[in-house]
């Protein structure tokens, strides 16, 4: 087989033989050096064998072989199908195999780069010449000299150490409530790239000092070869950096709970959100008493307008000089532009109102917009408790829009066509259908310019008790941050008084000055379409 369909296939098989390892082995460091060992017997087989029929009865052939050999305690040659695995007598290899193992050996072959690896496999694996290693790997010689002279100083370094598991190994962590900041790609956002316990775990071990592959495979007592394909994509796609001198480190805003900023919060959250609830939100509605005519509520019902109103004040309260927080957006490969966080999922050892449920949430802004073929709308949405809806950013969907446009339009004929159109639109609650007659269940804006103009500013003294807050958020989110974080942290820290729009909303609720929306109107709550500029 050419190397090319061998690297194919082994690249395939990589982590199930790993897997394969785990299931035989209890500890994780004897599975990688298991695995290790699999994974150069099975690539030197392939390397050797043509037109092999069943791919996977061959590949757990020799991982079972292996895997009997390495229960046995045997340091010697293992043969397949008649091939051998072990180098020829070469000093290098021999006086290897003398004095630290084979099995030593290929562990820290594993901890090499993967021009090294290559280099080294070829040369002593496959008794390559300098000469053949450099066309094949399309380098100069005296780089493929070069390799070779470091990973010897390398392996014989790494035969003489003591590998031990980090605290990641022994005690992983796990992320909860892992989103975005801004516009997500094709492919997701941060949870879609960091499903796997694995990759947060690689994320956090780089998160608060950068590490190298190998040290980060160190901290998790894994083999750097189930590292390095992680590491790709994370600094592919943005969530890691390399830095100049071959570190990385975790572009990912990580909350960590911690009891001091709890108390902190505890403090200043509910003390915030009933002064600017009583010196702002509450004045400014209670004054309001019709809804302006280039807005149409539905069932003219003003409350409505006034839950929307709450979130679009609270715009007010990001304090303008320095708060531009879209100039941390990353752009991804995938179309996504955002900043991605992520909060880590520890069981406080504090004390806690656990019996509190967590009516503050929110998610959004949402916007969402076309422009196109003489359509012309955006839309605004915020999710949070009050709201009926379910799923979140993913299941706000510019399609929906695009069907209420047009049945506004009337070029949505009931037709069976259109049958599932209506159906999704009944069933998130855009449409409302009584006596075979449909309403829009959203609110809808007939000047986006308008509405703008129609939110009133915050004065000096309610712009100066948002910035109070925001200090105090500031100090509480440096507590124990990396400092690559800090001036993130301190950009965000200046939008604070504005997310405290769902707590600002339980208070005018208490003080009767919103009202909870219906189960009919929590499907639209939240919800604007503007249909003109």
């Amino acid at each position: 087989m050419n190397k090319h369909d061998a690297d194919k296939m082994i690249s395939s098989y990589i982590k199930k033989l790993f897997a394969f390892a785990m299931s035989k082995l209890s500890k994780i460091d004897e599975a990688e050096e298991l695995a290790a060992e699999i994974t150069f017997q099975v690539y030197s087989s392939l390397l050797k064998q043509d037109n092999i029929e069943n791919p996977d009865g061959y590949i757990y052939r020799i991982a079972k072989n292996v895997y009997a050999r390495h229960i046995d305690d045997k340091k010697q040659i293992i043969a397949f199908d008649g091939l051998e695995y072990i180098p020829d007598s070469m000093d290098f290899s021999q006086e290897m195999v003398k004095s630290e193992g084979y099995g030593i050996l290929r562990r820290e072959i594993t901890y090499l780069s993967k021009i090294q690896r290559e280099i080294i496999v070829q040369h002593y694996f496959y008794d390559k010449k300098v000469k053949e290693i450099a066309n094949l790997l399309s380098l100069p010689e005296n780089t493929v000299k070069w390799h070779l002279a470091c990973s010897r100083k390398e392996l014989k370094t790494g035969m003489e150490k003591t590998r031990t598991t980090g605290t990641l190994g022994t005690d992983p962590i796990q992320f909860i409530s892992m989103g975005h900041c801004g516009e997500s790609g094709i492919k997701g956002d941060t949870a879609d790239f960091l499903a796997k316990v694995i990759t947060q775990n690689i994320a956090y071990a780089a998160y608060h000092q950068p590490r190298t592959i190998n040290e980060i495979a160190e901290e998790l007592g894994i083999n750097p070869i189930f590292v390095e394909d992680e590491v790709d994509v994370l600094e592919k796609y943005g969530f890691m950096d390399k830095l100049k001198n071959g570190k990385y480190r975790t572009n990912i805003r990580i909350y960590e709970p911690n009891e001091t900023r709890y108390r902190i919060y505890r403090e200043i959250e509910p003390k915030y959100s009933k002064l600017l609830a009583e010196k702002f939100f509450a004045p400014i509605l209670e004054e309001i008493t019709e809804i302006p005519d280039w807005l149409h509520v539905p069932d003219n019902d003003i409350n409505l307008m006034k839950w929307c109103l709450v979130c679009f004040m609270s715009h007010k309260l990001i304090l303008t000089d320095d708060s531009d927080y879209t100039k941390f957006y990353i752009k991804r490969p995938d179309g996504g532009d955002y900043i991605a966080f992520a909060t880590l999922d520890v069981k406080p050892d504090w004390d806690i109102n656990k019996t509190e449920p967590n009516i503050y949430w929110f998610c959004g802004d949402m916007g969402r917009s076309n422009f196109s073929n003489g359509v012309w709308w955006k839309s605004w949405q915020l999710d949070c408790h009050w709201a009926g809806r379910e799923g979140l950013w993913r299941d706000n969907l510019n399609e929906d829009y695009d069907k209420i446009y047009f049945w506004l339009n009337d070029q949505l004929p009931e037709t069976a066509a259109n049958a599932e159109s209506y159906a999704r639109l009944l069933e998130k609650g855009y449409l409302i259908k009584k006596d075979n007659a449909y309403k829009c269940n959203l609110i809808l804006c007939d000047s986006e310019q308008k509405w703008q103009e129609f939110i009133p500013d915050a004065s000096e003294e309610i712009k100066k008790i948002a910035n109070e807050y925001s200090a105090e958020v500031e100090k509480a989110e440096l507590i124990g941050q990396p400092e690559h974080m800090h001036e993130l942290i301190k950009c965000l820290s200046k939008t604070a008084a504005s997310s405290l729009h769902t707590r600002v909303m339980k208070v005018l609720i208490d003080m009767g000055v919103l009202k909870i929306p219906t189960e009919e109107q929590s499907k639209g709550l939240c919800t604007i379409m503007f249909m003109g500029e």
